[in-house]
């Protein structure tokens, strides 16, 4: 599947890893996939 930054995917998130300067969110979007975000805490 290709996304790009205004793709818009209905999902659960399921876990936040906030780090000092970004945070990866996992997003369970059903069917077995899983998506990870790297994004800026700001």
């Amino acid at each position: 599947m290709k996304l790009r930054a205004r793709n818009v995917l209905k999902g659960r998130v399921v876990e936040v890893v906030r780090g000092a300067t970004t945070a990866h969110v996992t997003i369970d979007i059903g069917g077995g996939g899983v998506i990870t975000a790297s994004i800026t805490v700001d």
